[in-house]
C-alpha cells in the first residue's frame, strides 16, 4: 500500500545533526531504507524555525534547511524527487521519494510578502502560518490568552499564497486566528499534523468545529503520531505508552467529523523523541494498517488515509 505523509521534521534534523537519510539505523524516523520498505511515495518536509530565530536569522535558517534538502535531491535523483506542481505529483511511484518543503511557521518571511515569492521559487508549496510562538501572522497555540487573531500581513499572505498555488496550513493555530483564516481562505486549507481535541483536550489539538471547518472547505486533516497529542496524560507517571490504537482512535474520530475523503496522515516523525510504542519510525506503518483493518476499515478506506486523500488535496492546491 502506498504511503504519503503531510509532515515530518526529517530535513530539519539532517541539517542540524548531519544525519544520513540512507542509513537505516542512523537515528532518523524517516530514512530511505524504511520508506522503501513501506512503499512511501511522498513526504512533506517541515522547514521549521524555532522561536530562538527571528528576522533575518529565521530567513537564513529556513534557507539552510531547503539547501540541505536540495543537496540530497541533486546528489541522488534516483532516490528523491522534488515535487513542485501537479505534473510532479503524477510522477510519484517511480521509485524516488517525492519531497515538498513546507514552512512551519511564517517567521522566515519577516513580514515581507516579497520573500514569499522567493521561497516559492525555492520550491516551498505550503506554510504552517504559526508554530507555538507568535510571529508576524498571528499568535501560536503556546501563547497565553488573550490571543491575537490574523494580522493584516497574514491576510495579504493568504491571498498571495492562494494566487501562487500554496497550501494554507492551520497546524498550531489557535482561535481566534483560526476563525480569521477560515473567513479569509478561498481555496482548500489544511491542518497538516494534529490530534482530535474531542479525545485529548489540549489547545494544540483541533476541536470538532475546527475539523469540520477545514473539511467543509474541501481541505485536508493529517493526524499525527506524537503521544502527547493522541493519549491523554501521556508522559505522566503511571500512564501507559501510546500505541497505534490511540492513533487509530483519532483517525476514526476525524473521519466521523470530516468524512473519509478529508483525513490522512501527518505523522510529525523526527519532530519528537518519545514515540508510540509500536509506531517508532516509518517502518512501523504496517502496524497502523493492521490496526485500522482490525477496526473494520476496508483496504480502499485505508488507502485513502495512507495516501490518496493527501495526494488529492495537493493536486487541487498546487500549481
Amino acid at each position: 500500500m502506498r504511503y504519503a505523509d503531510a509532515h515530518a521534521d526529517t530535513f530539519y534534523r539532517i541539517t542540524l545533526e548531519q544525519l544520513d537519510p540512507f542509513q537505516r539505523e542512523g537515528g532518523l524516523h524517516v530514512n530511505l531504507p524504511r520508506t522503501r520498505d513501506v512503499g512511501q511515495v511522498l513526504q512533506v518536509c517541515s522547514v521549521f524555525t524555532p522561536a530562538r530565530y527571528s528576522g533575518k536569522g529565521a530567513e537564513d535558517f529556513a534557507r539552510r534547511i531547503i539547501a540541505t534538502l536540495d543537496h540530497w535531491a541533486h546528489q541522488r535523483p534516483d532516490a528523491f524527487l522534488r515535487v513542485r506542481n501537479r505534473a510532479d505529483l503524477a510522477r510519484l511511484g517511480g521509485g524516488a521519494l517525492g519531497l515538498i518543503p513546507w514552512l512551519e511557521g511564517a517567521s522566515p518571511l519577516r513580514g515581507e510578502l516579497s520573500l514569499l515569492d522567493e521561497f516559492f521559487a525555492l520550491g516551498v508549496r505550503g506554510i504552517g502560518l504559526v508554530h507555538n510562538h507568535a510571529n508576524e501572522v498571528a499568535d501560536g497555540c503556546g501563547v497565553a490568552e488573550p490571543r491575537k487573531g490574523l494580522s493584516e500581513f497574514g491576510r495579504g499572505l493568504i491571498a498571495r499564497m492562494e494566487a501562487l498555488g500554496m497550501a494554507v496550513d492551520c497546524a498550531h493555530l489557535p482561535q481566534p486566528a483560526f476563525n480569521d483564516v477560515m473567513a479569509a481562505v478561498t481555496r482548500p486549507p489544511c491542518i497538516s499534523h494534529v490530534g482530535a481535541r474531542g479525545l485529548v483536550d489540549i489547545v494544540r489539538n483541533a476541536d470538532d468545529a475546527m475539523l469540520r471547518a477545514v473539511a467543509e472547505r474541501g481541505g485536508f486533516v493529517g493526524i499525527d503520531f506524537y503521544p502527547g497529542h493522541v493519549l491523554a496524560g501521556a508522559f505522566e507517571p503511571g500512564v501507559r505508552e501510546a500505541t497505534v490504537a490511540d492513533v487509530a482512535d483519532h483517525l476514526l474520530h476525524a473521519i466521523k467529523v470530516c468524512g473519509l475523503g478529508q483525513v490522512g496522515l501527518g505523522g510529525d516523525f523526527d519532530g519528537f523523541n518519545d514515540a508510540c510504542e509500536d509506531l517508532r519510525h516509518v517502518g512501523d506503518m504496517p502496524n497502523l494498517e493492521r490496526e485500522l483493518a482490525s477496526r473494520g476499515l476496508p483496504d480502499s478506506a485505508i488507502e485513502k488515509l495512507f495516501s490518496a486523500n493527501l495526494l488529492r488535496y495537493l493536486g487541487e492546491v498546487l500549481p
